[in-house]
């Protein structure tokens, strides 16, 4: 692993806002292409990849969200998600490897109470080896029920603030971070929702977790992609994935998060620990 430049590392440690310029605080997801993109990405990012077959069945997953999330909603999230759990399910019938096709069958007949109780645990933190199995279908559920949600919602009535470290849509940490590019987003960091796919405005001086500035520096994979690097806080030992949109326009929140593993695991050897997570990152 190195460590960015001194000057790089200045630079990126800079306010995030130009004199003058007013950043749209939130920005909501587009359900007709979100899942599209991100299945793209992953089949991109699969060949030569350690986790090739895994990222490859996470594709096949976004497919199904894709079809999935094109339907109507009759229910908030946090029932709707059941009933896109099932159409879902049916969506990926026949393309499922053999070790998912099990727990696949098992979650298509189970009750509505077994379902909450396995996404307690999972969210909770003390889930059986079962849950785990089941973790990247309850995940995308909930990804396709509060991805229509957010669409549907008011972006102009949410004025999120330039420190909020939760999405404020449907309240989860973010997934990473993106600096974005374009004319009226170019060098602004935004931190996207891994659940809901909505993203919000967050200046870049400070560390997301505490609000603290001088212990913020970032990490990256020596000799790999140089736009992906991991901002790590010495006051409290956090840290965040962060994608340089100039470095590459295709990077995808959750497909290069879920890709760049190896730098989370040189992190958290180093003692920091992520602020959100991964639902695919959960068996990854």
């Amino acid at each position: 692993m190195s460590q960015v430049s001194p000057e790089l590392d200045a630079a990126i440690a800079e306010a995030g806002l130009v004199p003058g310029r007013s950043p749209s605080p939130l920005r909501l997801p587009d359900p007709r292409a979100l899942f599209a993109k991100r299945a793209a990405r992953l089949r991109a990012l699969a060949p030569g990849h350690s986790l090739d077959s895994w990222l490859r069945f996470v594709a096949d997953l976004a497919d199904a969200q894709h079809e999935v999330v094109q339907a109507a909603a009759l229910l908030l999230p946090d029932r709707q998600w059941r009933k896109d759990l099932q159409s879902l399910l049916a969506a990926l019938k026949g393309t499922l490897p053999a070790p998912a096709v099990e727990m696949a069958e098992t979650l298509r007949h189970a009750t509505d109470a077994e379902l909450d109780e396995r996404q307690s645990r999972l969210q909770s933190g003390k889930p059986t080896p079962d849950d785990l199995a089941a973790a990247p279908f309850l995940g995308a559920a909930e990804q396709i029920a509060w991805t229509r949600f957010a669409a549907l919602q008011d972006a102009s009535a949410m004025t999120p603030a330039a420190t909020a470290h939760q999405c404020p849509v449907c309240g989860r940490p973010p997934v990473a971070g993106m600096i974005h590019i374009g004319s009226e987003a170019s060098g602004l960091r935004y931190l996207h929702c891994g659940c809901c796919g909505s993203a919000w405005h967050h200046v870049r001086a400070t560390c997301v977790a505490c609000g603290d500035g001088k212990g913020v520096h970032y990490r990256l994979i020596e000799g790999g992609n140089d736009g992906v690097r991991a901002e790590c806080c010495d006051s409290c030992h956090s840290t965040l994935k962060q994608f340089l949109l100039e470095k590459s326009p295709d990077f995808e929140p959750v497909a290069d998060d879920l890709a760049s593993l190896p730098l989370d695991i040189l992190v958290g050897e180093e003692g920091y620990q992520r602020i959100g997570g991964n639902p695919f990152l959960v068996m990854g």
